[in-house]
């Protein structure tokens, strides 16, 4: 079977780096929606060439289209999910792929257009391979995962939840070409903080400095960070004041936190709980709003198998791949939530993603269809 998908993988070398090209230079950005159309347009015809239709879906919120294979099935099928939105603004210098012979730089070639050209070609060599039996596969690409998926995890949620097992497509990490499996959960909060304004220099007696109130509340936010256990609490963007000759009447942090289960979450909402409940900011009135959170991925008994069936695999062509946890998150978090269990970081491997300096190696994008295909042979003969 490994010299039958090396064969294959070998005269569809040339279509793999055209294709790969071709959704690289179409920018994509999470907010430029006529580019997430042409992505879409483009991945759709690239899936067409290859026996494979899918089609646009929509969440009940129909803004933004996502891309499903396979929408009819809904049981005992393997779950692919990735993303083709990017970072990177039409308006950026970074545009356009670049081969530089090793290395290919380009906006989103690792996060992670890299990853469905490895789940595209995966799937069309499987077809080949299995030409008298239903691959059971199920795929999703969405068009909002860089801006936490807002959109799609309805979709992931009612379309995913009764997946025998689940394969996320983000880069894999070096080195070894390792997998994800884990990843820590994350809530997103702003804080508002009311004052009253007075002017500063002849009555600032009568007013109540909401940034004062924010040193004190960023302080005690702060203190909940611990590293050596997962915990972060990022206090990472402060904006107050209206003028310097003013009292600051009001004031805004916004807050970023990572935990590696439920119980860390709960833990860290009932501490600042407490800390926005106390009365003790000289008057000014303390609140705040939850605007985004991911449910951690916990590793499984069922994806610690999975792991080492691909490990397995990956060793026997060569890469000494391990497992690794990780503080981002991804659309794994949703669907390992469902009871699912699953690997992340099974695309291309490479690495400065969200940067103008993101690449991948170059080989990786051959090397890990190759993988993924004999891993999936030998998940199919096991079921």
């Amino acid at each position: 079977m490994k010299e039958k998908i090396a064969e294959m993988l070998n005269g569809l070398a040339d279509n793999i780096y055209s294709d790969f090209e071709k959704i690289v230079n179409i920018n994509s950005f999470s907010t430029n929606l006529s580019g997430i159309k042409e992505c879409a347009e483009a991945l759709i015809e690239i899936a067409r060439q290859k026996d494979m239709d899918f089609q646009e879906v929509y969440s009940t919120k129909a803004k933004r289209p996502h891309l499903m294979y396979g929408k009819e099935i809904d049981k005992d099928f393997y779950a692919f999910i990735g993303h083709f939105d990017t970072v990177h603004p039409p308006e950026s210098d970074f545009n356009k792929m670049i081969d530089e012979g090793d290395i290919i730089r380009g906006p989103g070639t690792n996060d992670m257009k890299g990853g469905l050209i490895v789940a595209l070609y995966s799937l069309a060599i499987l077809k080949e391979l299995y030409p008298n039996r239903d691959i059971p596969v199920k795929i999703l690409f969405n068009s909002d995962e860089e801006i936490g998926s807002p959109d799609s995890v309805e979709i992931i949620k009612k379309e995913f939840k009764n997946a025998k097992a689940g394969f996320v497509f983000e880069a894999g990490r070096a080195p070894g070409y390792s997998v994800v499996t884990s990843r820590k959960g994350v809530f997103e909060i702003i804080v508002e903080i009311e004052g009253k304004a007075a002017h500063s220099g002849v009555e600032p007696w009568n007013g109540i400095n909401s940034i004062v109130a924010a040193a004190k509340v960023v302080q005690r936010l702060d203190a909940l960070n611990d590293y050596d256990k997962g915990m972060i609490v990022g206090c990472n963007q402060i904006v107050g004041g209206i003028a310097k000759n003013v009292v600051p009447p009001d004031c805004k942090i916004d807050v970023n936190v990572r935990f590696v289960d439920l119980d860390q979450e709960r833990y860290l909402l009932a501490k600042m709980e407490e800390i926005f409940a106390k009365d003790d900011y000289n008057g000014a009135k303390v609140s705040y709003r939850l605007i985004h959170s991911r449910p951690p991925l916990v590793k499984s008994s069922e994806s610690q198998k999975l792991y080492e069936l691909y490990k397995q695999v990956s060793n026997f062509y060569g890469f000494e791949c391990s497992e690794v946890s990780t503080g981002g998150g991804s659309d794994a978090n949703y669907l390992g939530s469902l009871g699912v269990p699953v690997i992340d970081g099974v695309g291309v491997v490479g690495a400065n993603s969200h940067t103008t300096k993101e690449y991948i190696i170059k080989s990786s994008l051959i090397e890990r269809i190759e993988i993924f295909t004999l891993f999936m042979t030998k998940l199919m003969e096991k079921n």
